[in-house]
Order: C-alpha cells, then sequence, then structure tokens
C-alpha cells in the first residue's frame, strides 16, 4: 500500500505567472537533443508541480497542443492530487484517470506512470516525479520475484513514456526536500543540509533515467528552465 502523506499546498505557494514563450522554448529544448527528453531539476516538490502547471498553462494559452493531447504522468495519487491542485492554480483543467485522453477535450489528463503504454494519445507528455524512491515505486525496489517483476513492468511503462517516437517529453524530478517528508514517504538519500534550523535530504534523479543509454537526457535546473522561457 502507498503511504499517505499531506503534501505542501501547492496553490497557494505563490505559483508564478506564466507568460507567452515556454512553450517554443521547452520544444526547442526537448528536441535539440537529438530527440531526447529534457530533464528539468527542481528545489523541491512544491517548485516541481508549480514549474509543470506553468508549463502545461502556457502550451495551452500558445494552442501548441490541445488539452486532450496533454498529459502528466506522476508516481501516485498523492502526486496526481498535488499536481491537480498546481494546474487549477494556473488556470489549467485536468481530469485524473487511468492513461487515457480526458472524455472532456478542455481537459488535460494526470495519469499514474505505471500505465506507460496508454500514453500513446498524447502529443506532450510531462512525467512529473522522477525522484529515486518514487519512481520505480517502493514495490519495484526489493530482490524477492514481486519486487523483480514490479521493476520490470514499471520499466516496460517508463520506457513506453520516453520512447523515441515521442516528439515533446519533459522528465522532471525534485533534488530535495524536507527530511521528514523523505522518511516518510520512504524516499533515500544519502545526506542532508541544514538550512533555517530544518533538515533537507538531498535526493537524486530515478535509476530508470541513468539506465536510458543513448537517450538519457541532458538535465537543467527548474530556475534556469524557467529563466529562459521568461517566466521570472
Amino acid at each position: 500500500m502507498e503511504p499517505t502523506v499531506t503534501c505542501p499546498d501547492l496553490a497557494a505557494a505563490g505559483v508564478a505567472a506564466a507568460t507567452p514563450g515556454l512553450a517554443a522554448e521547452a520544444a526547442a529544448q526537448a528536441g535539440s537533443i537529438g530527440g531526447r527528453p529534457v530533464l528539468v531539476k527542481w528545489e523541491s516538490p512544491a517548485a516541481e508541480a508549480q514549474g509543470i502547471a506553468a508549463g502545461a498553462a502556457a502550451l495551452l494559452r500558445d494552442k501548441l497542443v490541445a488539452p486532450r493531447r496533454l498529459g502528466l504522468a506522476v508516481p501516485n495519487r498523492t502526486w496526481a492530487a498535488s499536481l491537480a491542485r498546481a494546474c487549477e492554480a494556473m488556470g489549467v483543467r485536468t481530469d485524473i484517470a487511468e492513461g487515457t485522453p480526458a472524455a472532456d477535450r478542455t481537459r488535460a489528463t494526470i495519469f499514474d506512470f505505471r500505465v506507460g503504454a496508454a500514453a500513446n494519445g498524447f502529443d506532450w507528455l510531462f512525467v512529473v516525479g522522477c525522484t529515486e524512491g518514487l519512481v520505480p515505486t517502493a514495490a519495484a525496489t526489493g530482490t524477492d520475484a514481486a519486487s523483480v517483476a514490479a521493476l520490470a513492468e514499471q520499466r516496460a511503462a517508463f520506457d513506453s513514456l520516453t520512447a523515441e517516437a515521442r516528439p515533446h517529453v519533459v522528465l522532471s524530478y525534485f533534488g530535495e526536500a524536507e527530511a521528514a517528508l523523505a522518511d516518510q514517504i520512504r524516499l533515500p538519500y544519502r545526506r542532508t543540509v541544514l538550512r533555517d534550523g530544518a533538515a533537507f535530504a538531498r535526493l537524486a534523479p530515478s535509476p530508470l533515467i541513468g539506465a536510458m543509454g543513448a537517450r538519457r537526457p541532458t538535465t537543467i535546473g527548474g530556475q534556469r528552465f524557467l529563466r529562459d522561457a521568461a517566466l521570472n
């Protein structure tokens, strides 16, 4: 069973206003690395959700993708709800679904990354929460037969999401979280830093990204992603 956790209130965390230009910049970033996806590193779970929601809002406003052709893959139900709140704050209407495009043509679709094969209906895809401990899930990190089988299934789903034929893929992860949150949701970390009296865990991207071989994406920081797109 997935752990239940209350994430920060993303909608009230000061989301930056989206401006024209993100879509073109994101397309250039995603397409300028030999067709490989781009990987964006964010400072925190809240910053990741805010930035991805802003990107989705700009894509839709610039009419570079229809809402029902925009997909947002997440690691679990908690992340789906958090991202939906961030999208709502940016004016992006979403459905949390099983991986097929939303029936309502005015809505984007948030779905679990483990149903990657169902993402073939999307032209633009954001794969959110690609942090070690979330992708793959804890159920796929053991050495028993069930864990090995779960890892194989999740790797296949992830490979489907990042398939070479898919032109617009933005992967993202957060490199830091409060140590208490990391412990609660079992995110592995090797060290912590103290800031303003609180301990923060330093986190790594999903090992599935490292296993992408020649298609492993170039990493850019979230602030650069926003700055280059004139979002801050």
